[in-house]
């Protein structure tokens, strides 16, 4: 008995741990030079590049917070006990997901260099994007979405605030019901909100292109961005905060093996609009993926192809590698770059003008921009709610003994 309350104590002890200060500092020297960058490109003679990076980032940035916090709604609903350590990880990205919401702002001001049906009307669904309707609707999903991550966060983290306030020992089962309802709402308002958002901000530059499955492989890349991110911060973390005995290798096995899965689904998904687009052969659908796997865009393409797919397909096949820490966190960075360069080729190659791709330091300065933001809004989470819930992570140790 003495020993199952020391474990549960010291668990108590590793959720004040967190290095928000190392987060602090590393987010706040990112976003203030990633920032610098931004700013003399968008006050420089052509800031449309700027524009056009900010957009992409956008898209990479806010789906993957928003994912990782689904992700921790999906453990909820699956009753994924195993993730017990992990959740609170993913939830911290809970506060990015308000950061999102301001700098959607930003979209709003460089509109006139991003969406191209402002200049070039499309009759066909005039109604539909319409400046006012367009920015309001898409600014409301984003803040309902932010506002059901914080409820459902909110709610999953009050046991174990209550727990580090008090001493108390708090059941794992502590407001189950409610947590599990949020859960549910916040996934399927994640599946319909995204779906609109990657109709809205990324199919509606290119004009006449209509795919009705983009909406899932929109969301459904940011979900596995969210966990190739997810796997990077928890082997982080075990590091920084001492969590050996606490993220065991067959957890960061577990979450290797959902890596790879929706690694997999995500050529699935690839593979059936592409399919589907190359069998209809018709010209205002094959336009959008030919331009892109030919000519200029091509490498991009095909890099998209090996980081997102192949290279983690092969490279997690075997099991060795997802328990290793140094590949695992090598492939999730492979498969992170990736998911960036497809929102880059997903976006870009819609409004340059038919120029090729150009990334160099102002694609790079705002990704930085982006990157700070996050960790910093990642750290202030992790300073003001326990990183690590006492009471799910005891569950999932001692299901593992057994």
């Amino acid at each position: 008995m003495s020993v199952a309350v020391a474990s549960r104590s010291d668990l108590v002890q590793k959720a004040r741990q967190a290095p928000v200060a190392r987060f602090t500092l590393f987010g706040a020297i990112a976003a203030i030079a990633g920032g610098i960058v931004l700013v003399l490109g968008l006050l420089s003679r052509h800031p449309e590049r700027t524009w056009w990076a900010y957009h992409a980032n956008f898209m990479f940035w806010a789906g993957l917070a928003q994912g990782m916090v689904v992700f921790a709604a999906v453990l909820k609903l699956a009753k994924g006990h195993w993730g017990g350590v992990v959740i609170r990880f993913a939830e911290a990205a809970a506060a990015f997901t308000t950061v999102a919401v301001v700098l959607f702002i930003g979209l709003v001001i460089g509109r006139q260099y991003i969406f191209t049906w402002i200049h070039e009307p499309r009759p066909d669904v005039a109604w539909w994007l319409t400046s006012k309707w367009f920015f309001l609707r898409n600014g409301l999903i984003l803040v309902l979405l932010s506002w059901l991550s914080w409820r459902f966060v909110r709610h999953d983290t009050a046991p174990d605030a209550r727990e580090l306030e008090s001493g108390e020992v708090v059941a794992r089962l502590t407001d189950s019901g409610v947590i599990t309802r949020d859960a549910a709402i916040l996934v399927l308002a994640y599946a319909f909100g995204y779906s609109l958002l990657a109709f809205d901000l990324i199919m509606s530059l290119a004009q006449k292109w209509v795919s009705n499955l983009f909406g899932a492989f929109y969301f459904m890349g940011s979900f596995l961005a969210a966990l190739m991110m997810l796997a990077v911060l928890a082997i982080t973390l075990r590091r920084a905060m001492g969590l050996a005995g606490v993220y065991t290798v067959r957890q960061q096995h577990d979450l290797g093996k959902l890596c790879f899965g929706f690694t997999v689904f995500w050529a699935y998904l690839m593979w059936s609009q592409f399919l589907v687009i190359w069998y209809g052969n018709l010209p205002e659908e094959t336009y959008f993926i030919f331009y892109r796997l030919t000519g200029a865009w091509r490498p991009v393409g095909t890099a998209v192809f090996f980081m997102v797919f192949l290279i983690p397909f092969i490279g997690l096949l075997g099991v060795k590698p997802k328990k290793f820490s140094p590949t695992m966190v090598g492939f999730a960075l492979v498969s992170l770059f990736g998911i960036w360069l497809e929102r880059y080729l997903e976006v870009v190659p819609s409004i340059n003008d038919g120029k090729g791709p150009a990334i160099g330091l102002t694609e790079a300065g705002v990704t930085l921009f982006f990157a700070g933001l996050f960790f910093l809004s990642w750290g202030w989470f992790a300073g003001r709610y326990p990183i690590i819930s006492p009471r799910l992570a005891a569950d999932a140790l001692e299901r593992e003994q057994h």
